[in-house]
């Protein structure tokens, strides 16, 4: 019995000091490989065309209207917009665009720099 202990110590020792090796360079630290310039040319890509009067919107602008329904909602500041007012078209609208705007503008950002186009 005293041997079947050692051998069972043992295993369990070989077993506590496995190495666990890790792969490197699967997945760059720097992922984003962000640039400043995208963020500031995709807001100005998306900026200047939302400003630009739309005939459904009555001849404002997407940029214009959520202006707009931001100052009425803050005329009334203690109480917050109702939930199916049109700032949160306008308001939703216009970031996803912004969002999109952005996202693109990196990928080709990224995709020119690295040679796809």
């Amino acid at each position: 019995r005293l041997g079947a202990r050692r051998g069972g110590a043992a295993v369990a020792r070989a077993q506590a000091t496995r190495r666990v090796v890790a792969m490197a360079g699967i997945f760059e630290r720097d992922w984003l490989k962000a640039e400043p310039i995208v963020p500031a040319l995709g807001y100005l890509g998306w900026l200047v065309p939302s400003n630009i009067p739309v005939g459904s919107y009555g001849g404002k602008s997407l940029f214009g209207c959520m202006m707009g329904s931001i100052g009425e909602e803050l005329a009334h500041f203690p109480s917050g917009p109702g939930v199916h007012d049109d700032f949160w078209l306008f308001m939703i609208t216009w970031h996803v665009g912004l969002f999109l705007t952005m996202t693109l503008g990196q990928i080709g950002w990224q995709g020119r720099k690295q040679g796809y186009f």
